[in-house]
């Protein structure tokens, strides 16, 4: 990979219902794309309709304050990222504490708080223990367990899972199907830290941070650094090792548009589209549709080390 990126184009900003935009997701819905959207200071989640002819449209807010067992403040939420199954489960991360509050949609209820734990000896050191650098960015995988991006210091991914379990590693067959449903627990839970995949070389120099975490519909993995504003993607076809290490190269990568400022949540839309949520104290013009270069390809081997 080139140290000089190629620069994306942005074809269309679109409005976002929520302020601080930090976090998307997405999920099929009766053949439709639904796209979800969460900020760091409210409680509200956002959710629209992807449609390829018309884009963005009929957004609805959800204010989780009002639902059975939310219990952080509906004006200071510090969410950081948001994550969603085939089903009705959304499952929102903070940084400060370390938790994943899942909430059903249909139940209207939080159904289970999960805390994100490191134990000692854990190739991330003391890293956790910095509450400005841990998680931000979400993916339910098969399973039971979480995917999640640390930011920086060190920037890496880590598979948790329900104490007492071990790690499966990270591959294609690890992410959830459309209309596949995340096995989540009840209650008050604590989820370790299994595994840790550390940037290295190349990947580290591309992304000096993570932003967020998407699967793309070819079960690729999206990754977004508000540092480098820059956009890539790993491609998994060597999974990363139960046992972790580190991952030393990128698939491909893009700088994002000129002017961009703290990119905070992206999702793919399809068709070579991606969708990036940026943070801004409104709800206009606070998202960016940036279209793939023709070129792009499956190249690239991320597992290294």
């Amino acid at each position: 990979m080139s140290r000089k990126l190629p620069r994306l184009t942005c074809t269309a900003r679109v409005d976002l219902p929520v302020v601080e935009a930090s976090g998307l997701a997405s999920r099929m819905v009766d053949g439709e794309l639904a796209v979800i959207v969460v900020g760091d200071r409210t409680a509200d989640v956002g959710t629209g309709r992807f449609l390829p002819d018309e884009g963005l449209t009929d957004w609805r807010l959800t204010d989780l304050s009002e639902i059975d067992g939310w219990e952080l403040p509906p004006d200071d939420s510090q969410l950081e990222a948001v994550a969603v199954d085939g089903g009705s489960l959304v499952a929102l991360m903070r940084e400060d504490p370390p938790v994943v509050l899942v909430a059903d949609t249909a139940r209207s209820r939080v159904v289970a708080r999960i805390t994100l734990t490191v134990p000692e000896g854990s190739p991330l050191g003391d890293g956790w223990d910095d509450p400005s650098s841990r998680g931000e960015g979400l993916v339910m995988l098969r399973g039971g367990r979480l995917l999640v991006a640390k930011e920086k210091r060190p920037a890496a991914l880590i598979e948790f899972g329900p104490r007492g379990t071990s790690a499966g590693g990270l591959s294609h067959d690890d992410f959830l199907d459309d209309g596949e449903e995340w096995d989540t627990p009840e209650g008050e839970v604590e989820f370790v830290a299994n595994a840790v995949w550390r940037l290295k070389g190349r990947a580290k120099k591309t992304f000096r941070d993570i932003s967020d975490l998407a699967v793309g519909g070819d079960k690729t993995l999206w990754l977004l650094s508000d540092q480098s504003a820059t956009l890539g993607h790993l491609i998994l076809d060597r999974p990363l090792p139960a046992e972790g290490g580190k991952i030393g190269s990128i698939g491909e990568a893009w700088r994002l548009p000129k002017g961009t400022v703290k990119p905070e949540g992206v999702v793919s839309l399809g068709n070579g589209q991606i969708l990036i949520a940026i943070d801004t104290k409104q709800e206009t013009d606070n998202g960016m549709i940036v279209e793939l270069p023709p070129s792009a390809t499956r190249s690239g081997d991320p597992a290294d080390g």
